[in-house]
């Protein structure tokens, strides 16, 4: 059907073939007698060059959303692991302030491990 004279195709035809052949360069020059000889096709083709456009576009535009949506959740990620090894600091001093005081109160080393949760190991070292 392709290698037919474009002006002895039906209508349906050369649909087909706009359709079939669009991206096929060696039917080019078909392509363009049939968007030359049938204007719904041509309008067509308008409207479908004018849609890929607005898809690549769209394609650009979901891309940069997701690199901005990536980054956002790393920043955040990265701010609650801050907090959170601030906090691991916070607890890890408060608890070493409370042992020190039970040693100067004169506690066994277990009794304060028991209520600090630091180890007799950790507790040596204060």
């Amino acid at each position: 059907m392709a290698d037919k004279p474009v002006p002895e195709l039906t209508d349906g035809e050369r649909w087909a073939v706009y359709f079939r052949y669009l991206t096929d360069r060696s039917k080019r020059d078909t392509i363009n007698k049939i968007l030359k000889c049938e204007e719904g096709i041509a309008m067509a083709s308008e409207v479908l060059m004018t849609i890929s456009r607005d898809e690549v576009e769209r394609a650009r535009l979901t891309s940069e959303f997701k690199y901005e949506m990536d980054l956002q959740s790393k920043m955040v990620t990265a701010r609650r692991e801050g907090e959170q090894k601030g906090l691991r600091k916070g607890e890890q001093k408060k608890a070493e302030d409370v042992a020190r005081a039970l040693i100067l109160m004169g506690d066994p080393v277990e009794k304060i491990s028991r209520i600090t949760g630091l180890s007799p190991e950790e507790i040596a070292k204060l």
